[in-house]
């Protein structure tokens, strides 16, 4: 069947999110001419031994070079793979220059892991207040996770006075997000959300 006003269309392919092996070639030339999304692409390819050997040297070579030219998602990944120690040696301190530069080009998800990495100290001094901005920061860009972490600052009186009507706008503000963590929280206490 087709829709008013269609022409009879051939039958719908399938988009492959993964290239073909010419596009991986293409994909080698453009990351040697400094393409950043290709460099990327490669590191994705590499690190999951997508129709490649797995290779995390070449992986994080090409993350790297892409994450210096300021891609988000190459920083993300890196901060991953030092935080995992998938291919590398675990590095808190590689994993916090990854998730900060992520940071401070905008990720709501780099922003919430650096608050975690603050409020944990791992590759930093423990901080709870830096933890309490960098959360803040995300929460602005909507990030579910961050609300929820400053609804428990609150309610636990981590770098501020305990507040239980804060942490309930914080949790509610979670919950209405998705995050299921916020909303047995609420449910605990009978609140709605």
């Amino acid at each position: 069947m087709i829709g008013i006003g269609c022409e009879k269309q051939a039958e719908p392919k399938l988009i492959s999110a993964l290239p073909v092996d010419t596009e991986i070639e293409e994909w080698l030339l453009l990351a040697e001419e400094n393409d950043a999304q290709a460099q990327h692409d490669l590191g994705v390819i590499y690190a999951q031994g997508d129709r490649v050997q797995q290779n995390f040297d070449l992986a994080v070579r090409y993350y790297t070079q892409a994450a210096e030219q300021g891609l988000i998602d190459s920083c993300l990944n890196l901060g991953i793979l030092y935080h995992l120690g998938e291919g590398v040696p675990q590095d808190p301190e590689l994993e916090m220059k990854w998730f900060k530069k992520a940071a401070e080009l905008g990720s709501s998800q780099g922003m919430l892991n650096v608050g975690v990495m603050y409020a944990q100290g791992k590759g930093v001094e423990q901080d709870n207040n830096a933890a309490f901005a960098w959360y803040i920061e995300a929460a602005r860009q909507g990030d579910m996770y961050a609300m929820h972490n400053i609804g428990y600052m609150y309610e636990q009186g981590e770098s501020v006075q305990v507040d239980i009507e804060k942490a309930t706008v914080w949790m509610r503000l979670s919950a209405k997000s998705g995050y299921e963590p916020a909303q047995n929280w609420l449910n605990e206490r009978g609140l709605d959300w």
